[in-house]
């Protein structure tokens, strides 16, 4: 009969759950209260500030697409020209 024994795997899996173990016990001493809820305004202030870049990049493409567009309307003589203060936001 071959017998293989078990002691590397063992070895391996009890010095991986002990990394866990550490790390887990590391990351929930400096998760009190205070420092989840400095965590989450970090993170929804990094996404709002994306979502606000991102709808200030259309905000300007749209600007460009419209003035571009209006400049060839009068440069191809229509002087029934929309304003852009004429546009329903």
């Amino acid at each position: 009969m071959n017998i293989k024994p078990l002691a590397p795997i063992m070895d391996k899996a009890t010095t991986t759950g002990s990394y866990v173990a550490s790390i887990s016990t590391a990351i929930g001493g400096f998760l009190s209260l205070n420092n989840i809820a400095l965590l989450l305004g970090i993170a929804s202030t990094v996404a709002l500030f994306l979502v606000q870049y991102r709808r200030t990049q259309e905000k300007r493409k749209q600007d460009k697409e419209f003035h571009e567009a209006r400049m060839a309307a009068i440069k191809a003589g229509n002087l029934n020209v929309i304003n852009m203060d004429d546009r329903n936001e």
